[in-house]
C-alpha cells in the first residue's frame, strides 16, 4: 500500500513498514511536517496515499468537508506502544484495510491493539458503515 505517516507518529514507523513491501513516506520526508491537515489530506489524494495518523480530529474535518478522499487510518490507544509493535499491528491489518478500500472505496479506519478494525466509508455521515 501507499502510505503517508503523519508527524504525530514516529518516523521509524515508515522504514519498518517499507521492509514489509509498502510504499511509505513520512510527513517530514516530503516537506509536510508543519503543513495544515487540509493540505496533508489533499497531498494524500493527489499522491494516492492513505494517511496513517494518531490525530482523531481529522474525522471532524473529513465529515465537515464531505471529502471522499483520502483513506485515513487512525491509530488509537497506541501512544505508549513501541514503534515495532505499532508496525506489527499495521502489517497484520493492512491486507484487510486494502480489501475494504478495493471493494468499497476510501474510508476512515480506526485501529487499536486487540480490537477489530472499525471502518466508515467516505464521505463521512452517509449511512454506509462496513465494519
Amino acid at each position: 500500500m501507499r502510505l503517508l505517516i503523519d508527524q504525530n507518529l514516529p518516523r521509524r514507523l515508515a522504514s519498518l513498514l517499507e521492509t514489509h513491501g509498502h510504499d511509505v513516506a513520512h510527513t517530514e520526508d516530503v516537506g509536510l511536517a508543519t503543513t495544515a491537515d487540509p493540505q496533508i489530506l489533499s497531498w494524500c489524494c493527489t499522491q494516492d496515499r492513505m494517511l496513517v495518523t494518531a490525530d482523531k480530529k481529522l474525522t471532524k474535518f473529513l465529515a465537515a468537508s464531505s471529502a471522499d478522499c483520502p483513506s485515513v487510518l487512525i491509530t488509537r490507544e497506541m501512544r505508549t506502544t513501541p514503534t515495532e509493535q505499532i508496525a506489527a499491528i499495521l502489517v497484520a491489518n493492512l491486507p484487510q484495510i486494502e480489501q475494504i478500500i478495493t471493494e468499497h472505496g476510501n474510508a476512515v479506519f480506526s485501529l487499536a491493539p486487540n480490537k477489530p478494525i472499525r471502518a466508515e466509508l467516505l464521505p463521512l455521515g452517509v449511512p454506509n458503515k462496513t465494519t
